[in-house]
């Protein structure tokens, strides 16, 4: 479990390291947790950085961030790293480049054809758009359901054709968010509730 909401990730694709930022929005505390992917070991650090800071890479222990420098001018930013085992704060000029080592699902537009025909075969009527990967022999659909406060979040794997397992994902979420889940390593990970790390080896 998360110490608060998760935010955003990083993937560390050489150590195969997950870094999860984490938010305590009650009293403002940030967290990066650290999921060893290998072993599934879970370390968090309380982090020295601004509600206003975004985490967007990492590469070698070292994280990277965004600053936001005007709420109303999301242009304005300047970039820093953060050394996960020591805390010490480097500013940037740039940030470097990276790559995307895991495997994301492409997000079907609600109404295009191809979240018709998922939708089909759900036999369900999808009210926002949905995401959907085929990996090796199976197929895993994150699609939304509506709530009485908005729309509950589901996280379905088929194998061969057959149900695997369904898990309620998220509850009364605003609308659609993108990036449910991702493959990495012949994992299948994803984050249940904001603050529960879920790793599915298939």
């Amino acid at each position: 479990m998360l110490e608060g909401s998760a935010w955003g990730t990083a993937l560390d694709e050489e150590q195969e390291y997950l870094y999860i930022e984490s938010r305590n929005e009650e009293d403002q505390t940030i967290f990066i947790a650290r999921l060893n992917l290998k072993n599934l070991d879970l370390e968090s650090r309380k982090a020295d950085i601004s509600w206003w800071d975004k985490l967007v890479g990492v590469k070698s222990n070292q994280l990277y961030f965004v600053k936001y420098l005007d709420q109303s001018d999301p242009t304005q930013q300047s970039f820093f790293s953060l050394d996960f085992e020591s805390g010490v704060k480097t500013e940037l000029e740039h940030l470097p480049e990276f790559s995307s080592p895991a495997r994301h699902p492409e997000v079907y537009e609600h109404g295009s054809d191809y979240f018709d025909t998922v939708s089909k075969f759900l036999s369900l009527e999808l009210p926002v758009s949905c995401e959907y990967l085929e990996w090796q022999n199976k197929i895993i659909i994150s699609y939304y359901l509506r709530s009485a406060n908005g729309f509950d979040r589901y996280l379905l794997l088929l194998e061969n054709g057959e149900k695997v397992w369904k898990v309620k994902q998220d509850e009364e979420m605003k609308g659609f968010s993108s990036g449910a889940f991702f493959v990495f390593n012949n994992q299948l990970i994803f984050i249940k509730d904001r603050n529960e790390v879920c790793v599915y080896t298939g």
